[in-house]
């Protein structure tokens, strides 16, 4: 498995184009004639490709895994995934809720604090977003999917 896994392009055209073959195989003789052709030159240079591939990483030494490296990757990964939670909370609930809602998130679960400072905060983050840009600046905030629809 370790040795697919610098593979998964090809692979992965090999599973768009295994079901486009299929499909060609259904057609008439003339009108199916240049997709059979075209797929099976590229089926054939795909296999030939992923046997170069894993003839390659068969011969290659294993790279060895340092620590410091896999923690930096766990702590990117954790970026985007909470980068990726607030958009989706924003989208969902609007920017004020949203931002509260992952403020006391974070401060609960990564910055490890209690649930009375975490939603302090959040209920802190909310009311600021609310009086700077809805009363002070006299804009609104995209006020999310479950907003609109409850209107």
């Amino acid at each position: 498995m370790r040795l697919l896994a610098g593979s998964w392009l090809t692979l992965a055209f090999l599973a768009l184009v295994a079901p486009m073959m299929w499909s060609a195989l259904g057609l008439s003789r003339v009108s199916g004639w240049v997709p059979l052709s075209v797929l099976s030159a590229t089926l054939a240079l795909l296999l030939l490709q992923l046997a170069i591939e894993l003839l390659a990483a068969r011969r290659a030494p294993q790279p060895v895994e340092r620590p410091e490296l896999a923690a930096r990757k766990g702590r990117a990964l954790a970026a985007v995934a909470w980068i990726g939670l607030l958009l989706l909370l924003s989208w969902l609930l609007g920017v004020v809720a949203g931002s509260a809602l992952l403020c006391a998130a974070w401060m609960r679960w990564h910055a490890r604090a209690s649930w009375s400072v975490s939603l302090a905060q959040a209920a802190g983050l909310g009311l600021a977003l609310w009086l700077v840009f809805a009363q002070l600046l006299g804009t609104g905030l995209y006020a999310g999917l479950l907003g609109q629809l409850l209107r």
